[in-house]
Parts: C-alpha cells; sequence; structure tokens
C-alpha cells in the first residue's frame, strides 16, 4: 500500500517538499488555507489586469534552484525580466538575473503541484497522533488521514502553533523573527510613472515601487503599479483599514515619484502579515524522525523564494530517507 504524506501550506517551500515527496512514491495531499496555492508567489486579478503583490522576482544561486530556473523557463513558465533603470539601461544595476513567472509569478509554482492533491481553502487546525499515523483536523472539525509523516511550511509563528507539544521542532521557532508588509495595487489608465521599472527604498513609507505591466508575458493597457510598504511602516498601520492604507500609500508614492494629479481607476492594498523574514532559524528545515513531522520555509535559511526552494526540498529528502 503507498504510503501517504500530509503537506501542509502550498507555497514554494510546501510545494517543493511535496515534489520530492511524490518523486519517491508518496501519495501526498497538499492542504492550503487561501482559495489559490502559490503563497507569496501570487498574482492577483483586478478586473482584467493582474498583479503580482507578493515576490516581485527570483534570483538563483544554489545549484538545485538554478535548475529548476531553467527548467521554468524552458517550458514557458518563466523568463528572464530587465526592467529599465534610472539610466534606461534594461537589466541595469542588476548583480543576478531577475527572473518572473509568466504569466504571473503564480506559474513559478505549477510545475511543483502536479500529481499531488491539493485542498485548497482549507486551514488545518491541529495535527493529531494516533496508532496508525497522523490525522489534520480542519477548522470545520472534519479531518484526513492518516499519513506516514507530515511536512508544515507556513510562516514561523503558524508552524509552532500546529507543533503544539513537540517542543524540540516548535522551540527553536521562536527565535525567527517577521516583518509585516503591506502591498498596493495601482490600475492607471494612463503610463504616469518616470521613464524607470522599478524603485526601492524612496522613503521611510516605501520600500519598493514597480512597473509591474513591464515584465515578459504581462498584457495591460495604461500601466499596472505595485508598491510595497517598508517594514517599519507596515508594522505601524498592521491593524489599519486596507482602503485607508491604499490612500496614504498612494499619496507618499505620488510625492517621492513628483507624479502628477492622477486618480487611479482601482487600488487595493493587502496585508502580508508574515511577509518579510528579520531574523532567520539558520538551518535549512527542522525534522524530528521519532515523530515523521518537519518544519520548511524561506524562513529557515532567509527571505528568499531561493531560501524557501531549498528549504523545501531539503525536506522533503529528508521525510524520504527516515521512511525507508
Amino acid at each position: 500500500m503507498t504510503r501517504r504524506a500530509a503537506v501542509i501550506g502550498a507555497g514554494l517551500a510546501g510545494l517543493a517538499c511535496a515534489r520530492v515527496l511524490r518523486r519517491a512514491g508518496l501519495y501526498v495531499e497538499v492542504f492550503e488555507q487561501d482559495r489559490i496555492i502559490g503563497g507569496r508567489m501570487a498574482t492577483t486579478r483586478l478586473g482584467l489586469e493582474s498583479f503580482d503583490h507578493g515576490s516581485q522576482y527570483l534570483t538563483a544561486r544554489s545549484t538545485q534552484f538554478k535548475t529548476y530556473i531553467t527548467e521554468l523557463t524552458s517550458s514557458g513558465y518563466a523568463a528572464r525580466w530587465k526592467p529599465r533603470s534610472s539610466t534606461g539601461e534594461e537589466g541595469g544595476g542588476q548583480m543576478m538575473p531577475w527572473y518572473v513567472g509568466t504569466p504571473g509569478m503564480s506559474s513559478i509554482v505549477r510545475p511543483l503541484a502536479e500529481s499531488v492533491r491539493i485542498h485548497a481553502g482549507h486551514k488545518v487546525h491541529t495535527i493529531v497522533r494516533s496508532e496508525k499515523g497522523w490525522d489534520v483536523w480542519m477548522d470545520d472539525e472534519t479531518s484526513i488521514g492518516p499519513f506516514a509523516a507530515i511536512a508544515i511550511a507556513v510562516p514561523a509563528p503558524q508552524a509552532q502553533l500546529l507543533l503544539g507539544r513537540l517542543d524540540s521542532l516548535a522551540d527553536p521557532l521562536s527565535r525567527v523573527r517577521m516583518s509585516p508588509c503591506w502591498a498596493l495595487m495601482v490600475k492607471l489608465e494612463e503610463r504616469t510613472l518616470p521613464d524607470q521599472d522599478v524603485f526601492s527604498d524612496m522613503s521611510e513609507v516605501v520600500r519598493w515601487i514597480a512597473r509591474n505591466s513591464t515584465k515578459p508575458g504581462r498584457n495591460s493597457r495604461g500601466e499596472c503599479v505595485l508598491v510595497h510598504a517598508s517594514p517599519a511602516w507596515s508594522r505601524e498601520t498592521e491593524e489599519a483599514d486596507p482602503e485607508v492604507v491604499a490612500e496614504e500609500l498612494w499619496a507618499e508614492v505620488s510625492h517621492v515619484l513628483a507624479l502628477p494629479p492622477v486618480r487611479p481607476s482601482r487600488m487595493v492594498a493587502h496585508l502580508w502579515r508574515h511577509g518579510l523574514v528579520d531574523s532567520s532559524l539558520g538551518e535549512s528545515y527542522l525534522y524530528s524522525s521519532e515523530h515523521r513531522v518537519g518544519v520548511a520555509g524561506d524562513w529557515c535559511l532567509g527571505r528568499l523564494a531561493e531560501h524557501a526552494f531549498d528549504s523545501g526540498t531539503s525536506l522533503g529528502r529528508a521525510i524520504v530517507a527516515s521512511l525507508v
């Protein structure tokens, strides 16, 4: 009988882990509280326009992530992005090549989700061990199981709650620090921004501004702008009304870029409550071969998408090794 494994979290780390497990012959079920998969590899539609409101681009340093990026580009799921710098040069100032998903960042995780069962829109409340393995209990008091092993790939604070009394796994997560990040999606009917595609660290409020519509595979009329607020400002306004946040962020963008008076046709703010990693775990993953439960995420190694992929892949290998 094929062994079953559960992965909680359908972001890049969770799905990278799921692929390793599936390739090892396990039957894999992935649980995701959101309606769509990808985590911060996110693409959201506002009317006819799409916005990458989470991760803005990818870079690759490790051999295994470089290999995956090559797979994505060769199959049309990703492409090189060369935004214009202040000098007008395409790709100017890039220390490493930037890659984006096509036609949106959510395409980055699509190949990882093949051949695994995904329970989208299901928030996991707790995991319970029985004689036959682990059962996963949802908020609606339904359960699925038993599973031979469980991988938890959600932000560290949420992972701690799910781990409960598994102190050997839960306690180290206390040293992880994460910050919120407000994202603002803006649709303009005409090109309004200066002749530059990305702006970074513009003020104490604004950390990132990008002309989203310049990414490969995007088709839009007018201009689609994506803004990320600074961690400090996002913390101060974490509980604020999103509509108020949207107005304040756009006013700041208009000020720092000296834009002409213009009213966006659409404007929506979204809060990533655990959007940035301030202090990482310092280990690729944590796994208990005794309990057959492990944790993974970008926060294990740093704050990059590559860290999430490498962490999830490493946890998947550890789980497979423990089940042999």
